[in-house]
This record gives structure tokens, sequence and C-alpha cells, in this order.
């Protein structure tokens, strides 16, 4: 029977068990990422220092190509290579190889002041630093010889170099000197080239470097980080990795122990970084250390690998933001930067955005697929229990059986696995058959306990009164509803007869149930409901009025539920009450009613079951004088329940 309890019932993700399992699933997950994480850190330090160290001590770095060399190195050169091939030194020789080494000696403290303007302090600077330093070299990686460039104007460097050699007594571009001339090697041309004027090529490629020689005293050269400053970093870093990795990591449970450790570890990394990094820009401003990239670099992995809310990744993030903020201002005060600080406060949630927008996202992606396991974990696990459910609500149920004097059968089809119409059958003490058919508004699990429920009270009726006639027995359960069912919106129509086999009396009272169809020598008689249905009124109402027929030899009574004439086919048609009645009225009556009518309406139906149905059939055979049923007849299931049946 179809009622108030239809409608759907929704039960959120947020209550109690579903929470429960739900931040277990999310704690196991996040305690196997945060593994992933530890993982992941340790190998990116340890290629990160790695790198670092090897780039520190010129391993790797920047691929530096060989530049024309200025007209008095040539000049330099040219001495030596006289010397070396036994011939007299021209004036000015000496003095041109001191000159060279000079040069020398500034190109190389230009060179440690640039590497220490780009010094990698940072994990996170020295792949885009390498990659930087490869890029430049790609041209001419090594020390191969590249051609000159284009012609451009002698550089003021250059005259320097040629004045200050030619005060020195050093041959200045009039004096002409060649190799070739005294040494007869006309396989060396640079001879002339260096001992002419200065050509454009020449001028344009020392150009450069000859300007960083001469500017360098404007600045004071700073040393290069040594290589074990970057393994001081690093032993903390691991150590720090390992020990909640490894200690840490298998003794949390709970999925608040996890966030709260992953915090814990990536504020205690961010920390042992941004104190190296903050040490270095006090000690050294011209060092392009850049903490706030680590620290974008510290939440953005972090919300990679773990599955925490926005909120959470930014309770590790907040307190070095705090840090970065002051060290900021301290540099801005000193050199009056605020313009630069102000750009980057602005930037701030840019550049975290992508970040909690990843933690959202993937929560919420979780969070689904959640959903969907646990929808599909517990629709088998309802299907294991609906079954079981089953077993036990329709072992409540009698057995069909057949004695000398009559045929009692059934047929039962619940909507859902199980439903709301019970059937229960006992023979009293007397020898009478006792009948109670149930049908509870709405279908489901919600019926089906009320019917465990009502199972009870009528096993407790029939012990407590066993003489007592259907009407008054139908009463004492309408109290029952009344008192306890109907506050929960639960009600039932039912009926409950009697039949004697000895003078084949039958006694009936019906609480709002669909009528019984008597059917005797080709005739169908209808016996209507006698009272409300259960529930409904107090007993007050509901009286206690019963109908009496005499059946005769092979008559046949056939009860059914509601379910029998509001099914419906596909097309919404309904097989109606008049329908049911023709069929029931035919003139050439089934061996076995319940399953005709079963197999009738299910192909009525389609296999688009509504709701439940039960049909019943009591026949007639024969009036008997015996108290009672033998054993061979009686169903087994009745014969520890029947009261006075004496074997």
């Amino acid at each position: 029977m179809a009622g108030p309890n239809d409608e759907a019932i929704d039960v959120p993700l947020e209550s109690g068990a579903i929470r429960a399992e739900y931040d277990r699933e999310l704690a196991t997950w996040l305690r196997r990422r945060l593994g992933y994480l530890c993982i992941a850190y340790v190998v990116f330090q340890i290629l990160s220092t790695g790198t670092l160290v090897a780039y520190s001590m010129g391993i790797i770095g920047r691929a530096e190509t060989e530049r024309a060399p200025t007209p008095i190195e040539r000049r330099a050169e040219q001495a030596e290579r006289r010397a070396d091939a036994g011939l007299a030194p021209r004036p000015g020789d000496e003095r041109a190889k001191a000159i060279a080494a000079e040069i020398r000696e500034r190109e190389e403290i230009a060179r440690q002041r640039e590497r220490s303007r780009e010094a990698v302090v940072s994990t996170l600077d020295v792949l885009s630093t390498v990659v930087k330093d490869a890029a430049r070299g790609v041209a001419g990686s090594g020390r191969e010889r590249r051609r000159p460039a284009p012609a451009a104007p002698m550089r003021p460097a250059d005259r320097w170099y040629l004045e200050e050699s030619g005060r020195a007594g050093v041959a200045t571009p009039a004096d002409k000197p060649s190799l070739d001339d005294e040494s007869g090697d006309s396989g060396q041309s640079g001879g002339s080239a260096a001992d002419g004027a200065p050509n454009d090529d020449s001028a344009a490629s020392s150009g450069d470097a000859a300007d960083t020689a001469g500017g360098g005293d404007a600045l004071a050269p700073t040393a290069a980080l040594p290589w074990w400053t970057f393994l001081a970093l690093g032993g903390p870093y691991l150590l720090v990795v390992a020990w909640f990795g490894l200690l840490v990591r298998p003794k949390l449970l709970t999925r608040a122990e996890l966030v709260a450790a992953a915090s814990r570890m990536i504020l205690i990394l961010g920390l042992i970084n941004f104190i190296f990094e903050a040490a270095l820009l006090i000690a050294i401003p011209t060092i392009p250390a850049s903490p706030l990239v680590s620290i974008f670099f510290w939440h953005f992995t972090a919300s990679l690998f773990l599955p925490w809310s926005w909120r959470e990744s930014l309770k590790p993030i907040a307190p070095l933001l705090a840090c970065w903020l002051l060290l900021s201002l301290g540099l801005a005060v000193a050199q009056e930067s605020w313009s630069v600080l102000g750009v980057k406060v602005l930037a701030l949630p840019f550049i975290f955005a992508p970040a909690l927008v990843l933690c959202y996202f993937r929560l919420r992606w979780h969070e689904d697929r959640f959903k969907t396991g646990f929808v599909g974990r517990r629709f088998l696990e309802m299907r294991r229990e609906y079954q079981q459910a089953r077993a036990v609500h329709e072992s409540l149920f009698p057995k069909p059986f057949t004695t000398e004097w009559m045929r009692f059968d059934f047929g039962y089809r619940p909507a859902a696995e199980i439903g709301g119409d019970f059937i229960h059958a006992w023979i009293g003490p007397d020898g009478r058959f006792y009948l109670t058919l149930i049908d509870v508004t709405g279908h489901g699990l919600a019926s089906a306990m009320s019917v465990a429920r009502i199972h009870g009270e009528i096993e407790r009726l029939r012990d407590e009164h066993p003489d007592e006639g259907p009407a008054k027995l139908l009463a004492r359960l309408n109290r029952y509803f009344h008192r306890l069912l109907a506050r929960h919106r639960l009600y039932a129509t039912g009926l409950l007869l009697t039949i004697d086999p000895r003078t084949g009396e039958m006694r009936y009272a019906s609480a709002g149930h669909p009528p019984i169809f008597h059917r005797s020598k080709g005739q169908v008689t209808e016996l209507a409901s006698t009272t409300f249905m259960l529930g409904a009124v107090d007993n007050d109402v509901f009286g206690e009025d019963e109908v009496t027929i005499q059946l005769e030899e092979r008559d046949t009574l056939i009860l059914f539920t509601d379910g029998a004439y509001d099914a419906k086919n596909p097309r919404g048609e309904r097989f109606g009450m008049e329908q049911l009645r023709d069929t029931i009225a035919r003139p050439i009556a089934p061996p076995k009613w319940t399953q005709f009518l079963m197999r009738l309406l299910e192909t009525f139906e389609a296999g688009v079951a509504e709701d439940d149905l039960l049909i019943a059939e009591i026949t007639l055979l024969q009036r008997s004088d015996a108290p009672g049923m033998r054993a061979e007849t009686m169903p087994s299931s009745w014969l520890a329940t029947t009261p006075g049946f004496d074997e």
C-alpha cells in the first residue's frame, strides 16, 4: 500500500557515521600522500644541493667563450713567441707582458664579482641558473675561438692601454712590429694586425672586458659562497624530513593529526630555508635571494600532494609570510625601496591563488569520489543486508499446505527487496483455521520493520486470547496500531477470518481492506470491509463488527492487497478492480488462483512494480469432524507453534 512514507529521505554527508567514514578514508589518503611529499622533498633537496655544490665548485656553470685579445695582449703574445723562437726582444716587450698580466688579473676579479652577484643561494634558483648559463653558452661552449664581431670604433679602454704602453716605452702602433719580419713565419698573420693600428674587430671584441677591468675599483669584490654552505643547509633539512616521514607519520591516525604534522614539517623546513636566505640578504645585499619564491614553493608543492582545504594550507605559510614581511620592511627602510615592497605585497594574492584554487578543487574532487565509492559500497552492503532481512522477513510467513478438508496457498512479491504486506495463519485449539492479512502503508524497509512488530503482536494475541473471534482480535490489533504506530504515520488495512472445518462457517472482520472474493459454483461475491483501517481511530469508534457466511464444498476465497488492482503497465494504465473481478469470475477456474493471478499481473506490469503484491487462496475441499490436522499434512513450521496440537 502506497502511503505518506514514500517521500525520499536525504541523508547528508555531514551525518555522524558518514562523516566518520569520510574522515577515515581522507586520513588514509593523507597519510599516504604525506609520505609521497616527504620523498619528493628529499629527492629534490639531494638533487638541488648536489647541483649547488657543483655550481659553487665550478664543476658546472656558465660556459664562457674566448674573447679576442686586446692590442696590448697581442703585443705581449708576440713578445712571448719571439722569445720562444730565440729572437732578440724588442723595446717594450717586458712592459707589454706586465700590462697583459694586469689585464688578466682584473678580468678574473670582475668575473668573481659577477659570480657573487649571480650566486645561487636557493634550491629553487639552481635549475633556472644552470639552464640560463647553458643557454648563454650554446653557441660557444668550451674554449673554442669564435669569428670576430663586426667592426666597431675603438673604445676608450683600448686607447688607455696604448697610451700607457707608449709612456712606458712600449712600441706604439706607429712602430708596427711584426714577428713575420724577423721569423719569416708567413702563417702568423695576427702580428700585423697587432702592430698596426688596432682594427675595429679587435677593439669591439675587447671593449666589454676592458670596461669591466677599468671600472672594477668602484665596487669591492665579494667572495662566492663556499660549497659547504649548501651542505650546512641540506643537512638539517633532510633530518627534519626523515624525522616526520619515518617516525612521526606512521603514528598518526586521524586526519587532524596528519594535517597538523604536515603543517609543522612545512613550517620548520620553511624557517630553515628562510633563516639561511635572510642571513645572506642581510650580509650580501647584492645576492638575488628570494624568500618569497621559496615560501611559494613550500605552499604549492604541499598543495600538489596533500588533500587539505585552502584554509589548512595557509596555516604553515602564514608565519613564513609574516617573517618575510618583517624582513622586507627592514630592507625597504635600509634601501628605501618602498615601491618594490608595495608591488610584492599587492601581488601576494595572485602568487598564492593557484595553490588555493588547487586545494579547493582537489578536496571537492576527493569528496565527490568518496560519495561515489561510498554509495557503491553501501549499495552492495545494503543489498546483502536486504537479502538477509528478506530471508528473516519471509520466515515469518506461513507455508502453503493442503489437508483433507482445505487447501491454503498464497503468493507474495514485494516491490523492493522486502515490503509491508504480511499474512499469518494458524490452527486454534478447537481446530479452527485463523488467517490474518495485513497491508502496511508504504513499502520497503520501514514497512517491513513494522511487519516484524505486528507479527510479534499477533503471536501475543493468539497466545493470550485463543478463543476470541476475528472482530475482537482485530480490535485489539487496532489498539496496538493506534497507540504505537500511528504516531509514526504508519497505518494498515487488514482482515482476520476463521473457518470451522466441521460446519464450514467462515467469520471475518475487515479493517478497510480490499474485498474478499467468494467464488461459489461459478458465482463471485464480494465481501466488503466492516470498519476503519488499523490505527486511524481508537477502539470506541473502531467497533467490533464481523460477518458470518456459510462455505460449501469446493468454495474458494480469494484475498489480495491493493497491489493487485493498482498494478500499472508501462503506459501508466491501471489493472483496476473491474478487470480483476472479471478475471476471477471467469467460467473455468485455473488449478491455482495465486499462480494464475501473479503471472497475469506481472505480465501486465512488464517488470515495473510500484507496490507490494500478495494474493491468497483458501478452498474448502470438504467438511471434516477432525479436531485438528494430521501431522503428515500439517506444515513442519507449524508443529512447534500450533497450540493444542496433539500428534
